[in-house]
């Protein structure tokens, strides 16, 4: 008997030991996993605080893309509306411009520029002494003195010592006098007064006047050549060649048509 009690006590003792090894391993094991996840829920925590400001910061940020949409789809339609106004100012300045390019040069159709009097020959009276040179060097054209309303050196500063001298601006008082002279001008090879050489061109506004400028190349090339040609008011270039008339409105195509007619 006392055999099977001391193999009972050791057994309860040892499930008793057992139990108390498996409390302490589960509360040291508790106690370590708590610790453990107490750190990851922190984390996740964090995470979570975190994502949520950043769904707070998506939001704004749809919100502000959302707005920047609207407004740059507002600006490009003030953009179309301002194109289709510029466009339109564009136009009427063109037609503008067009218009007082007219007046001015109806302003001077009845002008005529001479170039080649030297400075001051004119002297204080300039009227009188173009109606005098024209007189003198044009009298066979004109039935008498012309009747000038006024004559004047251009506006542009005195030139020194050695620079060309200023063309004389003269207006005739009637515009068949004046074209008298530019065709006596026309059918003169050399016209001098005073022994000096002067020449007499009509008086165009300066846009008209560096349009017709821009023709002088081509110009020179066909006067070599001795085809006859002329320009119409305001830039527009007329060439006789093989019983035809060519007429070109810009310096570019006159010079296509002279190489495709005159190569070397």
């Amino acid at each position: 008997m006392s055999d099977d009690a001391s193999n009972t006590l050791t057994t309860d003792t040892l499930v008793s030991e057992l139990d108390k090894l498996r409390r302490n391993i589960t509360g040291e094991l508790t106690a370590l996993l708590n610790s453990s996840l107490e750190s990851i829920h922190s984390s996740i925590a964090s995470i979570g605080s975190t994502l949520a400001t950043q769904a707070t910061t998506f939001t704004d940020m749809e919100t502000s893309l959302s707005d920047h949409s609207d407004r740059i789809t507002h600006l490009e339609q003030e953009v179309c509306t301002l194109q289709s106004k510029l466009v339109l100012a564009t136009e009427e300045n063109v037609a503008l411009r067009a218009n007082v390019e007219d007046l001015v040069s109806w302003s001077k159709r009845q002008n005529i520029r001479v170039v080649g009097l030297p400075e001051d020959i004119e002297g204080k009276d300039t009227r009188q002494f173009m109606t005098d040179l024209f007189t003198e060097v044009a009298g066979a054209a004109l039935p008498s003195p012309p009747e000038l309303d006024r004559a004047h050196r251009s506006l542009r500063p005195k030139p020194r010592q050695g620079q060309n001298p200023r063309p004389i601006i003269v207006r005739f008082h009637r515009y068949i006098e004046k074209e008298a002279v530019l065709n006596f001008a026309k059918s003169s090879k050399e016209i001098t007064f005073k022994g000096h050489r002067i020449k007499f061109y009509e008086d165009f506004c300066v846009s008209v006047a560096n349009r017709r400028a821009s023709f002088n190349n081509i110009k020179g090339l066909l006067y070599k050549r001795g085809v006859r040609f002329g320009m119409i008011y305001p830039a527009r270039l007329r060439v006789s060649y093989n019983n035809k008339e060519h007429y070109f409105e810009t310096p570019e195509a006159a010079e296509k048509f002279y190489h495709q007619n005159f190569a070397e």
